[in-house]
Parts: C-alpha cells; structure tokens; sequence
C-alpha cells in the first residue's frame, strides 16, 4: 500500500527552499520551482497523503525530469517494493504528470533516506 512508504520527517540540513505547514514541508531546489511545490504540497494534503507525523517531501529536477523525493519509513526495505505498491506509486506519479508537471518535463518518484539520498527509484 501506498502508506507503507510513509513519509517522515528528521530534516536538520537545508535541502534548498522551503514551504511549511503544519503537516507538511515541501522543498524545492530551484526557486523557479516555487509554485509547482505549492501544488505539490496542496495536492499531497488535499489526497490525504500526509499521516500523524509531520512529513518532508522534497522537489528537484536534472534536465530531463522532475524527481519527487519522498523518505521512506524503512530504508533497509525501500527496495521491497510489492507490485501492488509499484502499481500505486507509477499511478501516482502518472497523476502527478498530469495535475502539476504538464509542462514537458515529467516526474520520477524516488524514495530516499532521512537526508534525501536516493534508495529507490521506481522508474529504473
């Protein structure tokens, strides 16, 4: 299930710019960025993606994708990944293309430890 990559949040470096909320942080690497993370950050709370704790969500991009950080709650398992939650992660990401990154560039769902290194990425 889609929750059991739960988000937490133990950020103490800065991971570039930042939104806040009350749930949810949502970075964002580069400021021409800022309004597709305020959207990222609406559409994660209005989904009901945010849980009991306070969650960090992280926004970058390389020339070709956007990348969606999200911490796993586990990182020795962030790779175990069963179809159904594959299958819910691609789904979510395709809804992301279409809600917020429909400017060319399309996202990629990464899952990361607390400190947004990459373990897992959904697409490779």
């Amino acid at each position: 299930m889609l929750l059991a990559i739960a988000l937490l949040s133990s950020c103490s470096r800065s991971f570039g710019n930042k939104l806040t909320d009350p749930d949810l942080d949502v970075y964002y690497e580069f400021s021409e960025d800022e309004n597709k993370a305020s959207a990222l950050g609406k559409y994660w709370k209005k989904n009901g993606f945010t849980g009991d704790a306070h969650q960090s969500i992280r926004l970058t991009k390389d020339k070709e994708h956007y990348f969606v950080q999200l911490i796993a709650s586990n990182e020795k398992n962030a790779g175990d990944v069963s179809f159904g939650e594959m299958k819910l992660l691609l789904d979510l990401q395709d809804e992301l293309d279409s809600v917020i990154f429909n400017s060319g560039m399309h996202c990629q769902i990464v899952i990361c430890d607390g400190q947004f290194k990459p373990l897992f990425n959904i697409n490779q």
